[in-house]
């Protein structure tokens, strides 16, 4: 069987009726399992893009930052600890590999006080990975851990029936990313997030089913694709936050120097899995330098907006509550954005 697979440049949403009077009056916070964050933006947790200083700037935004968890465990406790003597704990969240020899570190981060982790592993879907978010919540019930990457329902399930808190959706969308193109595996981007956005629907119905108090949540993240605030707005019409690399990379608060090349400014970005010798599956590059994060952060919540006021959507609830797409050609795409003009 060979299904469709769309991502973000195959469709567009469907404008609706609105109420909305200014996009200002729209609210774009984001909930995952009780802890709040006033936008759904996560700088992507690559060693080119969220350190110390973009963990600082992403809790000032009151964002979630994930640190990275390509350095020494020291180094990311050094980091853990001074945003959460900044910040409180409820906004810095640490990331680990999917093995078992990652459990010492686990415990490490515990008694550091670290109480949101992020088990970062191309293929969330298999035995290790879930086996080892098995062990970590067994050693702890309350801590938040977002497991992934998975790009398909099934995966996902999977995922929070092993204990996860919110899964990561996202095979090969990166724009970093050369994992389909190395193996022949991955989904597009906008049909990984329906499909797991599907079994969420199915998750939460059975919850609402059970004689208890608490209501599980099954929270999604979509990690990868992002090119413009519009692909940001189709995302969270199935995701309840989104990771987003390249729009940062190159930002004055991204680790590493300024390179000059030829009169322009460069920074270097490097795919999560490029620290590997073989490159299957990231490359590396380097970007322009692209300025404060807050001023890229602030455009693309901008667009948020004014994409949720074109939907009636007065919160990222509404967004979600049954969105219309069209399915657009290569010449809708074309059309979409600036033609026939010399741009200035």
């Amino acid at each position: 069987m060979i299904r469709e697979g769309l991502t973000f440049d195959d469709v567009l949403l469907v404008p609706q009726h609105s109420t909305i009077k200014s996009r200002s009056e729209v609210d774009i916070s984001a909930t995952l399992c009780g802890l709040k964050f006033k936008h759904p933006v996560i700088p992507a947790n690559m060693k080119t893009i969220t350190g110390l200083e973009m963990g600082f700037e992403i809790c000032k935004s009151g964002g979630l930052a994930i640190i990275h968890r390509f350095m020494p465990i020291e180094e990311q406790l050094f980091i853990a600890n001074h945003l959460i003597d900044t910040f409180g704990d409820r906004g810095v969240c640490i990331s680990l590999g999917g093995q078992n020899e990652d459990l010492p570190a686990f415990h490490k981060f515990l008694e550091a006080g670290v109480r949101n982790f992020c088990i970062d592993v191309a293929h969330g879907d298999s035995a290790q990975c879930i086996q080892t978010l098995k062990n970590m919540r067994a050693l702890n019930e309350q801590v938040f851990i977002i497991a992934g990457n998975v790009a398909t329902g099934e995966g996902a399930r999977r995922l929070w029936e092993a204990g996860a808190s919110a899964v990561k959706v996202g095979v090969g969308p990166g724009s970093l990313c050369t994992t389909r193109i190395e193996t022949g595996n991955g989904v597009p981007q906008l049909t990984a997030l329906m499909d797991v956005a599907q079994v969420q629907k199915q998750l939460m119905e059975l919850e609402r089913t059970k004689a208890t108090t608490y209501k599980r949540q099954f929270p999604i993240i979509a990690d990868g694709g992002i090119k413009s605030a519009g692909d940001l707005v189709k995302a969270l019409c199935f995701a309840d936050m989104v990771m987003v690399g390249n729009l940062f990379a190159g930002c004055v608060e991204t680790p590493g120097e300024i390179m000059n090349i030829d009169g322009r400014s460069f920074k270097h970005y490097v795919g999560s899995s490029t620290h590997k010798t073989n490159h299957v599956e990231g490359v590396a590059a380097i970007v322009p330098a692209k300025g404060k994060f807050g001023d890229i952060l602030a455009k693309l919540l901008e667009g948020l907006r004014s994409g949720c006021s074109y939907q009636g959507a007065h919160n990222l609830v509404d967004l979600r509550d049954n969105p219309e797409f069209i399915r657009i050609t290569n010449a809708g795409l074309k059309e979409s954005h600036p033609h026939d003009v010399i741009l200035k």
